[in-house]
């Protein structure tokens, strides 16, 4: 299975075996990177992903912890709480990068650089995406609250993530995906430019191939491709036309 993850300066495609990123250089290039999903693979994406993530964000985040930490019955629920949230303020180039990562999952079709205003039309809705569990998480939360206390209720939203999906499939669907489909296309992504779209089509090929694809590989492979067709095309006509003149001569 295919997973994507978004940040602010690009998309991660990844299965069991591999790890393909895309982002744009600052003159506007795409570059991609393809890693076997080990240290090396890992550490990158750490790298990559931790060090975007925005500073106040970052900073609130500390002092939370450190005012959890000299609080009696020590309330790390607000960490979670905190934690969880960040997807309510993703950053705006992070909602595009994260909505061209769905619509390239939604597009059912080949997905090409020819494609790309197919792509673009395509769901931004995933049914996968981490929005689910962020609203699983926030539910059982809600609803732990009173009767369990702050610290319970977080654990319970925490273990509802792996068992509501898998032992209640129903509340997921009929409650839990439709709340995290308006969040999604309200909250945490937003209408990608092209730019964002070749992102992540370049890194979603890149996995798929197992080989580092960009943008200028793409085009030059259309370029290749029409020239073939080109021949081919000559060809045909060549020997279409020798076949009629033949017919005329006999």
């Amino acid at each position: 299975m295919i997973r994507g993850m978004s940040y602010p300066k690009g998309v991660f495609y990844m299965d069991k075996d591999h790890i393909a990123h895309a982002t744009i250089t600052k003159d506007g290039e795409i570059k991609t990177s393809l890693f076997s999903l080990d240290s090396e693979g890992i550490l990158f994406f750490i790298k990559q992903t931790l060090f975007t993530i925005p500073w106040y964000f970052a900073l609130g985040m500390l002092l939370l912890a450190a005012w959890v930490g000299i609080q009696p019955g020590f309330p790390f629920y607000y960490l979670l709480l905190a934690g969880f949230g960040y997807h309510f303020i993703f950053p705006y180039p992070l909602k595009q990068f994260h909505g061209a990562e769905h619509k390239v999952f939604s597009h059912q079709g080949n997905k090409s650089i020819q494609s790309l205003e197919d792509i673009r039309k395509s769901d931004i809705v995933n049914r996968n995406c981490s929005t689910n569990a962020v609203t699983t998480f926030y539910l059982l939360f809600m609803i732990g609250f009173i009767p369990l206390g702050g610290n319970a209720a977080a654990l319970l939203g925490l273990l509802g993530i792996s068992f509501v999906p898998r032992w209640l499939k129903k509340v997921d669907q009929r409650l839990v995906f439709p709340i995290s489909s308006f969040i999604q296309r309200r909250v945490t992504t937003t209408e990608p430019d092209t730019k964002h779209l070749k992102v992540a089509l370049c890194s979603y090929i890149s996995l798929k191939r197992r080989k580092a694809i960009n943008e200028t590989i793409l085009l030059e492979e259309i370029r290749l491709e029409e020239d073939n067709q080109r021949k081919k095309w000559l060809l045909e006509e060549r020997e279409r036309i020798i076949s009629e003149t033949e017919y005329r001569e006999i």
